[in-house]
């Protein structure tokens, strides 16, 4: 199966958000550098771990699930009681098949368990992007910021704009971020609202394992 031309345009430098022991939002490593494991490259479709929808992370505390038409990508997935990282991308760049959706590269990170950590505001997550940012906004425990620059340095042919978020799951602080092609809606306004569906595809997937965890 062949990827769509987007996933060819990704740089093998594709980084993630982490959150250190004290609650902060920082940069990874790029992908392949010292430290980072080899994180952040997406999965080959010829090889032999398939794309899902959903996976258990940091002991069942947060389930990473996918909105429609997305899907894990689990060659990413790192995960252990300290925290977590995993990208997410269209099912159809992943395998060649899958509903047609906006072409995406979604990063996950989930930090350390903290009961009393707090939200970073808008204003963090642009100042520990190291970018101008607008369109800022904190919305049903969500909070969002539009980067201004910086995404087409993650994504090559990617638009200067993406969106960061973050958010409380399970204990702890969960954050986002969302890369797409020049020109893309979801470097615009929808990028906000991805965001918004990743957040609730988590929450759901969430309360749904620890349901039946309880039951």
């Amino acid at each position: 199966m062949r990827r769509v031309a987007l996933l060819g345009l990704i740089v093998a430098a594709l980084a993630g958000c982490e959150i250190s022991e004290t609650g902060e939002l920082r940069f990874a490593p790029p992908a392949g550098s010292a430290g980072s494991g080899g994180r952040g490259a997406l999965s080959d479709p010829a090889g032999d771990a398939e794309p899902i929808r959903a996976v258990s992370l940091v002991g069942g505390d947060v389930v990473l699930a996918a909105p429609r038409g997305y899907c894990v990508d689990p060659v990413t997935v790192e995960t252990d009681d300290d925290g977590a990282f995993a990208m997410l991308a269209s099912c159809r760049i992943l395998t060649g098949s899958g509903p047609d959706v906006a072409p995406a590269v979604v990063t996950v990170t989930v930090g350390p368990r903290d009961e009393d950590a707090t939200l970073p505001p808008p204003e963090a997550l642009a100042r520990l992007a190291g970018a101008p940012a607008r369109a800022a906004a904190t919305r049903g425990g969500l909070v969002t910021a539009q980067m201004q620059a910086g995404g087409s340095d993650v994504l090559s042919g990617g638009d200067p704009r993406y969106w960061r978020g973050a958010f409380r799951q399970g204990g702890r602080l969960v954050s986002l971020a969302v890369y797409a092609p020049d020109g893309s809606d979801l470097a615009a306004s929808a990028g906000r609202r991805f965001l918004e569906q990743v957040r609730r595809a988590i929450e759901t997937a969430s309360a749904r394992s620890g349901s039946a965890a309880n039951g």
